[in-house]
Order: C-alpha cells, then structure tokens, then sequence
C-alpha cells in the first residue's frame, strides 16, 4: 500500500467484488475495487485478485483503466483504480447523436483491438464497464474489470467459468465457448443500445427466456429491422454463429470510417 485511503460511497456492485469512491495520498480521488469472498475460500479470492491487478499493470493504453495501486487489508483485497466521471451504463437511454455514437465505438475498437492482439478475451463487456472521463467536451473512453476475462495463450476459444446472463453469446448458450468474437458480439449489444436508445432484446423479456431468444438470433433481427448502414454493421456482429462476424475490431472501423466521417463532417450524411 502506498499510502492512507479513505472510503467513500459506494459507485457499483457486481457478484464478486465491490467499487467505492475513495480519497488517496496526496488527496487524489480513486476508484477502489474490493473483492468479495462471497463464500469462496481465501486463495481463489487472492488469485482472481492477482490476475485481475497483473492483467491492469500489463496493459497500459489510454482506453483501458489505469491500476494506481493494490493491497491487502484484514484479509480482503483492494485494487486502486483510476476514477472516471460516469459509466456508459448511466449515459445510454436516448439514442446518441451521431458524432458522439461513432466516437465512443471508435475507442472502444481501439482498447479491443489491443487486447485482443494480447491474446485476452474480455468476455463481459457491458455498459457498466465501459468508464467516460470528459463526457461533454472530449469523451475518454476507458475498458474496465478484467475479472472474467481470459488469456488466450495460442488457443482460439475458452470456457468461462462465470457469465453475465444479460450479455450471453449464441455460442456460449449452445457450445460453451467464448472467442475474440464473443467480445464483438457484445460490442453489438452495446452499439444497438447507443444508436437506438434501447435494448436488442424485447423489453420485459423474463431472465429464463434469454437463452432462447439470442439462439434464435433475435438481437440479430432486430438490428436488421432498422434498415440502416449503421443497422447493418451491428447485425453482423451480432450474428449467431461466431465465424460469420468480423473478424477483428479493424473490419468493423472499415466499414464504419466513412460513416463516421460524414456524420462529422455533415457531407453525404447518410441515412442512419
């Protein structure tokens, strides 16, 4: 530990660890994840622990949050995070105008596209893990929470053993797999819900019923309902089966640099 940290109010919760506002050395505001036992024995906690603080120390890029410090206290452990203004999660409802929209993918491609040739599978990206600084003049965009995430090393698909039941991939729920793909998959998820302003999934849809409705391919359908270029990028990435979407972050900015452009520069614009 570097120094004294005070803990603040709680900013987000998940199954296995906790995220508090907290005061640093020198009076610099952290974000402070702890890990929670949640009835796991002392050493599963300090791996998942150690893995997540080793994977942050790692990979150092401006998209991905910045790991200040990590300690143990009374047996439970802290890793000291860079704070960020909000999390996507809290800014999606309304469909993002269009400059903000590509902006926000932009970055979010560029952290996937340096984890991924890092040989790691995220696998749980959602809004409440993607982090913004600077929202109303020049977005940040940060990757947050590796805790699930998975390195590759040589191989093409892993076994997870935890997954999110609302960002659930159609080769999770039919073969128990997740690949690089996986993440694009969910990175669809989360382009639906920042061009439209809602879920790819109908509303009120029970937790059971899930698995169904994505092995069905209805997230898939229903960006094909919008009748848009941009409509049409997100329902290759949510196709079902994993090897008829894009391959890497790269294709996708192929096909989404010259509508970004046009909706920056007002010329051409093309119909969303």
């Amino acid at each position: 530990m570097r120094g004294t940290y005070v803990v603040g109010s709680l900013i987000g919760d998940g199954q296995y660890g906790s995220v508090y506002e907290c005061v640093g050395p020198f009076d610099q505001t952290y974000a402070l994840k702890m890990f929670r036992p949640a009835n796991r024995d002392y050493n599963t906690v300090k791996l998942e622990w150690s893995v997540e603080m080793k994977r942050l120390e790692s990979f150092r890029h401006p998209n991905i949050v910045y790991i200040h410090d990590a300690f143990e206290v009374n047996h439970l452990f802290y890793i000291a995070l860079e704070r960020c203004d909000t999390s996507l999660r809290r800014v999606m409802g309304q469909p993002f105008p269009d400059p903000l929209f590509f902006e926000y993918v932009r970055q979010l491609l560029v952290a996937l596209s340096y984890i991924h040739d890092n040989g790691l599978v995220h696998a749980d990206l959602h809004g409440g893990n993607v982090l913004i600084s600077q929202g109303a003049s020049h977005p940040l965009v940060k990757i947050t929470d590796f805790g699930v995430a998975h390195q590759l090393e040589g191989q093409y698909w892993f076994r997870p053993q935890v997954a999110n039941p609302k960002i659930l991939t159609p080769e999770l729920i039919t073969a128990g797999y997740t690949t690089r793909q996986s993440d694009l998959y969910q990175l669809g998820l989360l382009m639906f819900r920042m061009h439209t302003g809602q879920s790819a999934m109908p509303e009120g849809v029970a937790q059971p019923d899930l698995p169904r409705l994505i092995a069905e391919g209805v997230p898939r359908q229903a960006a094909e309902g919008l009748g848009t270029p941009v409509g049409n990028v997100i329902a290759k990435l949510l196709r079902r089966r994993d090897a008829y979407r894009y391959q890497s972050a790269r294709e996708i900015w192929d096909d989404l640099r010259q509508l970004s452009i046009a909706a920056t520069t007002g010329k051409s614009q093309p119909q969303r």
